[in-house]
């Protein structure tokens, strides 16, 4: 009987040899072959990624040929601006100066520069942008009047009397008128020629400076005469302010050197410091009678009034004394008040027309009369 027992180690021996090369293998694997099919799968991916990101957009050709190919781009588009309407033009930058108006592009205008007075700018209520014109009433961007006719009763008779209250845009629109429009000694002149000479809107009798021989005398800035007398004075200075002063008030130089613009010899002064009625005035008993009368007065710079009261005309109006003149003013709330010519040369006119009533009827020639006016009034009536 044969011994099969190398037989049987051979097999076990080359069983050992292949479970040693199998396992041999796995290690190979997984150390090495795992990694690289790994490595492989990996690329792949990244491959077909890539692929997916390069996909083509089919595009027709104009031909109706093959299509083209079109990338995809890989990175978001940068925004767009929104389109435009079809048939507009995209307006160029606006410029300013020669170059813009050349280019046919409009250029910012410059703010327009406020060109009015300080009396216009404070007493803004009461001008207006076009000249409104009423019986009663005259405004524009540089006169304001408005006249009122009022009743004063002191227990012996009515008297009537005419308020015209007054702003300016400056001292151009209130001026005193002269005589022939000269300054000379005894020049007179009838009231209503001057009216139109001197194209007033509004006037009133003034201090019928021609008959004086003396005194301190300024128009519109012209000194005349500038000696002291023993009237009162009034001043309106080229502020605009307006000052009275008593006979051995002032001295002529140093009013003089403060800029004078208008010097009235008559008076008296109607109001004390304090705007009130004085208590005593020096007149004359042939003024101190109630008379037709002119004053002035003033509220403050570019505000003034004028006052004329009809007078010497029974059954209509007596007419007012001083006093009574004076508290008129106080009552219109005036701080300077002064009286002017009275009596038969007491007048009023406004639009070239007589508003008050003289005396005696025609009137008398003047040598002079208080105006308020502009340039080219009349034109736009």
């Amino acid at each position: 009987m044969r011994n099969n027992r190398p037989k049987e180690l051979w097999k076990v021996v080359v069983a050992d040899i292949l479970v040693g090369a199998l396992a041999l293998g796995l290690v190979v694997f997984f150390q090495l072959g795992l990694p690289i099919l790994q490595a492989k799968s990996r690329s792949r991916a990244r491959q077909a990624q890539r692929e997916q990101q390069e996909q083509t957009v089919q595009v027709i050709a104009p031909n109706g040929g093959a299509e083209t190919p079109a990338a995809v781009p890989t990175e978001p588009p940068a925004p767009t601006e929104a389109a435009e309407p079809a048939g507009e033009e995209t307006p160029a930058p606006q410029e300013n100066g020669l170059d813009g108006l050349a280019s046919g592009v409009v250029p910012t205008p410059e703010p327009t520069p406020d060109t009015r007075t300080e009396w216009q700018i404070r007493f803004a209520d009461h001008f207006t942008d076009e000249v409104v014109i009423t019986d009663h009433s005259y405004t524009s961007p540089q006169v304001s009047i408005t006249i009122e006719t009022k009743e004063f009763d002191a227990g012996n008779g009515k008297s009537v009397y005419h308020v015209a209250d007054i702003y300016v845009a400056s001292l151009d629109n209130f001026r005193t008128y002269t005589a022939n429009n000269e300054l000379e000694y005894w020049s007179t002149q009838d009231a209503m020629e001057m009216d139109r000479d001197s194209h007033a809107i509004l006037t009133i009798s003034g201090d019928f400076y021609s008959y004086q021989p003396k005194g301190f005398l300024v128009r519109n800035g012209e000194l005349y005469m500038s000696d002291q007398t023993w009237c009162d004075l009034c001043v309106l200075y080229d502020s605009g302010v307006m000052a009275c002063y008593g006979r051995d008030e002032y001295v002529v130089e140093d009013v003089w050197s403060r800029g004078v613009a208008q010097a009235w010899n008559f008076g008296p002064s109607l109001l004390d410091e304090n705007g009130h009625v004085k208590p005593d005035y020096e007149l004359s008993e042939a003024v101190s009678f109630p008379n037709p009368r002119s004053a002035v007065g003033y509220y403050e710079p570019g505000h003034y009034c004028f006052v004329v009261v009809d007078g010497r005309q029974d059954g209509y109006s007596k007419g007012m004394t001083v006093p009574e003149l004076a508290q008129v003013f106080e009552e219109l709330g005036c701080t300077c008040a002064y009286n002017l010519d009275g009596g038969g040369s007491a007048l009023m006119t406004f639009l070239h027309e007589r508003y008050s009533r003289q005396s005696n009827g025609a009137g008398r020639e003047l040598g002079d009369m208080l105006i308020v006016t502009e340039e080219g009034w009349e034109d736009r009536r």
